[in-house]
């Protein structure tokens, strides 16, 4: 034989062509690269691996011996390997790398006889020394059966690697041997056999034929008569009285067919066989007759019935009378079968279909109207995941043409099995039992594929067909059953994204919320579901609006009369196994999802149960690259794999979700194949991955001031983020995973971890408002520094946890947090970290209006700044908070020499990317503004609006333009002050920050004010006062009263005007802030109306 790659690549080729596949979609479907595969076909390859070999020898639909020989050229003898065969139907036969072995001893030839007779059934010891041994084994039987299989091991596998599973293994108490059919004869047969049944109890009496003579051809004599202890054994006779059956059920449909000379032969010999056996010989009476040997046949009968009565006293049973009978009166079919036709196929549709009318409409535009315009023949493939509703949209649009008066001449359905129980239904038996259906006879169906796809194709081309190819496995299944003619519409279903020439592809999502809610009102009745509108709406969200789901909970309820949708509701809420919940009668979910399971590969199952440790809603190729450990671009391709088979979605092109109920099925699979330690291992990595990540992304923000010492190891997955704007998109995409991975890691025992991961992803969290996630975080995780003892932890958690309850105007409990933060720093000798709690102390006391204090807190801080560069980012907020309070105090000389300062340190140091110099510029423009200096607050202010937006910065863009607002306001450019008010307005919203809205809208009722528009600013202070008392911010409260008070009095309302600024008044000299004296001049009657935040 010529080997080498040069051969190899041609054999490729040429098996290639013969299935008619492209390079491009051969490399598809064995899970490779076009560049790998054009390398292969060009002999560029020197060393291909086994496993390539194999993946295009499945893909090519090669037989054993082909693979065999793509192997041997590519791999040599010595290296090929592609298991033992042990065939068991006749002598014991045992083939190691293509080569007859023997198994060793008598003893060793009986132990494989005994295993092989139970292929993957566990045979016990007992068993074994019993049949070796009898009665008085030797007392070291056990110790000879262990050494015996360990020979027996090192026959059938003697060049086993170390990632090989052994052939036989020892079990709990006996052995085993665990193989695949193609690896011993009797699996094979068994196989054959079960097609064969079922084939003929679906009515396919051709395929049912051709299946039942593949199983017969294994059967090479008695089984294993040369092996003295098996000669009698329960295990070896069954095995004939087995084959003797389907001997006879193989001639049962042989002539039905018509087709008797092929079993005629097998009869023969099985009669010779078995003198008395009444079933063989009536089947070759039959037989016999068939082949015109009348005479033969009642000869037959006769010898029989003689011996019987000779031998066993017996008259002849019924079935051997029976088919006396039936030779005798000529009703032995000779010829062909008569033509059966039975053209309306199609199955009924149900009342309960509901929705999809959106689907319907576009099929109607794109295989009816068009195709008639075109002339064409029409197809439509129909894809969707299990249980979304694909055969019944594919039975309601065939019933709807049929309705119109089309396709009236033939309709034909076929359920392929590609997702089944059974296995997928073959192509060529499709095709017998369509040209059945077509008043083709038996005789006269050809015996190869193709020319049975062209009298298919011939019989249908005039004809108004339309053919339901129900749950295709692949598009060589469905390509040989495709008709020509213009007038045939086809219509396929399938879990897999199909490539088929010519067809309209129709995925299927799951239902709207409207469409489940209509289905469920379409099950059980309007009057149920109005009564439980809520509930009911619970019912179809926990179902994930999958139409299956919600059909079977449905049945449920209907089941129980006692049940109410909250009932069930809680059920499905509860239940620590929804999937349990969702079945009726025999039908349930998890079988749906287990059939889209149990088709993937190895592989694609593995990535698959994974899903189920990913954080968060969705995940992109890295992530899932890093939880099992393989390389990124191998990830998007098994991922991808399974949005083919619809078991993942993906909304853009790099990100995947599962749907929450496929994901639930996951979960409980992971938990079955995967171990604890291979789930906290697999969950460490993708929980550090995220870790380094978003380390990496945010130290390119240059947003953190102090960083901790990260555990783990950043892999080389972790991305290099070239730009700020890529580090954002990175972070925007990855918020949810990372912030529920803080979760995920205290439960697999990683507190150092979650801390870590909260602290870092906190930082993105914060520059965009997300304070609920910065909360949830920091909570998780300080509980986790504390059970733990991590007194580092602890603190840093507590310091930005007590600058979450800030935001969430929750003062106390940041006291609370920071107090004990700034003990355990100054324990734990973290100067900057003191830093930073002392200024998070001065801002609750500034929003306490406790403003000395906090200015107090603020400068106790400025010693303990260094020279390096975090330390001038503090330096710069600290000047910005002290001046903040001073202006607040109403010392604005002070307060702009801190602002200049906190300037001159960011734009010294190159700091000009943070927060602080916007900040800095907005507090500066608005003490002007107060000052009184218009013209020199607006340049400043708009310079800083500027910074804020080339940074997307959101919080700091909605501070500046509530003081340009301002600004515009006192200048009397009330109409270039409300934009910059309703846009500031419009930002702060959307990153949930109570106290800078309620400052916002009180400036811009008042503003609406002094422009004249009443009902407006009446509408917006009365917002933002509720807000100011909800919020507990008393400054706020004082200055919103004193806002009301002023639209009091243009109203004319003199004394609710006077009622509130007295109100402001008590606030404003309570707290000590600027604001006490311009309302005691309102209230002694001066008339200073305008307004001065």
């Amino acid at each position: 034989m010529v080997r080498g790659p040069g051969r190899l690549g041609e054999r490729i080729r040429e098996f290639r062509s013969r299935a008619e596949l492209t390079q491009q979609k051969t490399a598809d479907l064995a899970g490779m690269s076009v560049a790998s595969l054009r390398d292969l076909e060009q002999g560029r390859v020197v060393r291909p691996r086994a496993s390539t070999i194999r993946r295009l020898a499945d893909t090519l639909a090669l037989s054993r011996t082909e693979t065999d020989e793509l192997l041997r050229i590519g791999l040599g003898d010595t290296q090929l390997s592609t298991g033992p065969t042990i065939d068991v139907l006749g002598p014991l036969r045992v083939i190691v790398d293509g080569q007859v072995v023997d198994p060793g001893s008598e003893t060793q030839r009986a132990l494989l006889c005994l295993l092989a007779l139970s292929p993957n059934v566990s045979v016990s010891k007992e068993t074994l020394v019993e049949v070796l041994w009898g009665e008085y084994p030797p007392a070291t039987a056990a110790d000879l059966l262990q050494t015996r299989m360990s020979r027996l091991r090192r026959r059938l596998q003697p060049a086993r690697s170390s990632d090989e599973a052994p052939m036989i293994t020892a079990t709990r108490g006996g052995y085993q041997l665990t193989a695949i059919d193609e690896q011993v004869d009797l699996l094979q047969f068994r196989r054959s056999v079960s097609r064969a049944r079922q084939s003929r109890q679906n009515g396919d009496l051709v395929a049912a034929c051709e299946q039942f003579q593949d199983a017969v051809r294994h059967w090479r004599g008695e089984p294993l008569t040369e092996v003295p202890v098996i000669r009698g054994l329960p295990a070896a006779t069954a095995l004939v009285q087995d084959y003797r059956a389907v001997a006879v059920e193989y001639a049962t449909v042989a002539a039905e067919l018509g087709r008797h000379e092929d079993v005629l032969p097998l009869l023969q010999d099985a009669a010779r066989a078995e003198p008395l056996h009444e079933a063989v010989h009536a089947a070759l009476m039959i037989a016999l007759a068939g082949c015109g040997q009348q005479a033969s046949a009642m000869s037959t009968y006769a010898r029989i019935r003689e011996r019987l009565v000779d031998e066993l006293g017996a008259d002849p049973g019924p079935v051997l009378v029976e088919a006396n009978q039936r030779i005798m009166r000529h009703e032995v079919l000779k010829a062909e079968l008569a033509p059966v036709t039975a053209h309306r196929q199609i199955p009924a549709d149900t009342e309960e279909f509901s929705g999809r009318e959106p689907e319907l409409r576009a099929l109607q535009e794109q295989l009816i109207e068009r195709g008639e315009q075109h002339r064409t023949g029409r197809i439509a493939v129909i894809e969707g995941s299990g249980g979304v509703g694909k055969t019944k949209l594919a039975v309601r649009f065939a019933h709807q043409q049929l309705a119109a008066g089309r396709f009236a001449d033939i309709q034909l359905y076929v359920d392929l099995h590609g997702h089944s129980d059974q296995p997928p239904a073959e192509p060529a038996a499709v095709l017998a039992a369509f040209l059945q259906l077509l008043d083709v006879t038996g005789g006269q169906i050809p015996a190869d594929i193709a020319g049975r796809a062209a009298l298919y194709r011939d019989r249908l081309y005039a004809k108004n067909a339309l053919i339901i190819m129900d749950n295709a496995a692949n598009e060589e299944q469905v390509q040989p059953l495709l008709p020509a003619g213009p007038a045939n519409l086809v219509l396929v279903t399938s879990r897999r994204t199909l490539a088929v020439d010519g067809a309209y592809t129709m995925p299927i999502p799951v239902f709207s919320g409207e469409e489940a809610e209509r289905l469920l009102r379409r099950i059980v009745g309007d009057r149920r579901v109005s009564a439980e509108p809520t509930a009911a709406q619970r019912v179809v969200t926990l179902c994930g609006h999958l139409p299956l789901a919600i059909a079977l909970a449905v049945r449920r309820l209907q089941a129980r009369s006692s049940w109410t949708f909250a009932d069930l509701a809680d059920r499905l809420a509860e239940s620590s196994d929804r999937l349990t919940e969702l079945a009726a009668g025999s039908r349930q979910l998890r079988s749906v999802f287990d059939l889209s399971y149990q088709a993937l590969s190895s592989d694609e199952q593995r990535v698959f149960r994974l899903l189920a440790l990913c954080p968060g809603d969705d995940l992109d190729a890295t992530a899932m690259a890093v939880l099992a450990d393989i390389r990124p671009n191998r990830a998007q391709r098994l991922l991808d794999r399974l949005v083919d088979e619809y078991l993942l979605d993906t909304s853009s092109g790099d990100r995947y979700h599962p749907h929450d109920l496929v994901r639930e099925y996951a979960s409980q699979l992971v938990a079955a194949f995967e171990s604890a330690p291979e789930r906290t291992a697999a969950t460490t990595r993708l929980v550090e991955y995220y870790l380094h990540a978003t380390d990496r992304a945010v130290q390119l923000l240059k947003q953190t001031r102090w960083r901790a010492q990260l555990v783990g190891h950043a892999s080389p997955s972790v991305p290099a983020f070239s730009t700020p704007q890529a580090a954002t998109s990175w972070l925007e995409a990855n918020r949810a995973a990372v912030t529920t991975s803080v979760g995920l890691a205290v439960e697999h025992g990683l507190p150092t971890h979650a801390w870590q991961l909260a602290q870092t992803i906190r930082v993105y969290l914060q520059l965009h408002g997300q304070t609920q996630d910065w909360v949830q975080t920091h909570q998780v995780a300080l509980n986790a520094s504390i059970e733990a003892g991590d007194l580092v932890g602890e603190a840093v958690t507590r310091t930005f946890l007590g600058a979450a309850m800030i935001y969430q105007s929750q003062p106390h409990l940041a006291v609370e947090h920071l107090d004990r933060a700034l003990e355990l720093h100054k324990s734990n000798g973290e100067r900057h970290l003191e830093m930073s709690t002392l200024g998070w102390l001065a801002n609750v006391y500034y929003r306490l209006g406790k403003f000395e204090k906090a200015l107090d807190y603020n400068m106790r801080a400025a010693p303990l700044v260094g020279s390096n560069e975090p330390d001038m980012h503090r330096e710069v907020r600290i000047r910005n908070n002290a001046g903040l309070l001073l202006a607040t105090l109403g010392r604005f000389p002070e307060a702009l020499d801190n602002y200049q300062r906190a300037l001159d340190v960011a734009r010294q140091s190159d700091l000009t990317d943070s927060e602080g110099e916007s900040v800095a510029l907005a507090n500066m423009g608005d003490s002007y503004r107060q000052l009184g200096r218009h013209d020199e607050a607006l340049e400043i202010l708009r310079r800083a609006l500027r910074i804020a937006m080339e940074r997307g910065q959101l919080p700091q863009q909605a501070y500046v333009r509530h003081r340009l607002g301002l600004a515009y306001r006192d200048h009397g450019l009330v109409e270039q002050a409300l934009p910059q008010l309703a846009e500031a307005r419009e930002v702060i919203g959307r990153v949930h920050a109570p106290v800078t809205e309620c400052e916002i809208l009180t400036e811009l009722g008042d503003t609406y004010r002094v422009g004249g528009e009443l009902d407006q600013a009446r509408e917006y202070l009365r917002g933002a006062l509720a807000m100011a008392v909800e919020t507990r911010e008393r400054r706020l409260e004082a200055r919103a009263l004193e806002a009301v008070g002023e639209l009091h009095y243009v109203r004319g309302d003199t004394a609710f005007a006077q009622d509130h600024w007295q109100q402001a008044y008590a606030l404003y000299v309570e707290l000590g802030v600027a604001g006490a004296d311009r309302v005691r001049r309102r209230l002694v009657g001066q008339a200073d109306t305008g307004a001065s935040g």
